[in-house]
């Protein structure tokens, strides 16, 4: 029964709760990764390790909070909690294996402005998940937003080829791909198992 939660859990993460497709939590601001796909697996590879930081951190933090009844302090907690795990994790990279600290500071560095780190820690506290149901939907929401940026430049760059009437093309074009990529994943919406 637990692997059937569990796996519950991680399709509804990956497809039917989709954080930048669906919940539109993961977009954040670096232009960047929705062009080049190298910095859009970059970026989500990035998201998906604060993602799962994040929530094993901000779960822990929760069971300390809720039993002193200090439950008020929940959301400054939660806003944090990324930003904290976002300076440790480049601490340590620029200190322990600065090569990869040179390629993935710049998407580590626009990481704590991303809804999604934040959201997942949200969404786990008020679904009330355990330990590792929590920390599973933590590592395919940030799965899945990885695969919704690498899917959005793969089109992007498709559509980019084509050629386009002159009325869709540049931003038309390109709030048109999202919505249909979005709309490709509201037939799994509600697909959630508690």
């Amino acid at each position: 029964m637990v692997i059937v939660e569990l796996t519950g859990i991680a399709v509804a993460a990956l497809l039917a709760e989709n954080f930048i497709l669906v919940n539109c939590l993961g977009i954040g601001d670096r232009v960047k990764s929705f062009h080049e796909p190298l910095d859009a697996w970059r970026t989500g590879f990035s998201l998906t390790i604060i993602m799962v930081l994040t929530a094993l951190v901000t779960w822990v933090l929760d069971r300390i909070l809720q039993p002193f009844a200090l439950g008020y302090y929940q959301t400054l907690v939660f806003a944090l909690s990324p930003l904290a795990m976002v300076g440790l994790l480049r601490w340590f990279l620029k200190n322990c294996v600065p090569e990869l600290s040179r390629r993935m500071d710049d998407n580590l560095a626009s990481i704590p402005f991303n809804c999604a780190a934040m959201g997942v820690a949200l969404i786990i506290s008020q679904r009330g998940y355990g330990l590792i149901s929590a920390l599973v939907y933590a590592l395919f929401g940030g799965v899945g937003a990885t695969l919704a940026l690498l899917c959005y430049v793969g089109l992007r760059m498709d559509v980019s080829l084509t050629s386009c009437p002159k009325c869709f093309r540049g931003l038309p074009i390109k709030l048109i791909t999202v919505g249909l990529m979005a709309m490709a994943l509201m037939g799994f919406y509600g697909m959630h198992m508690p």
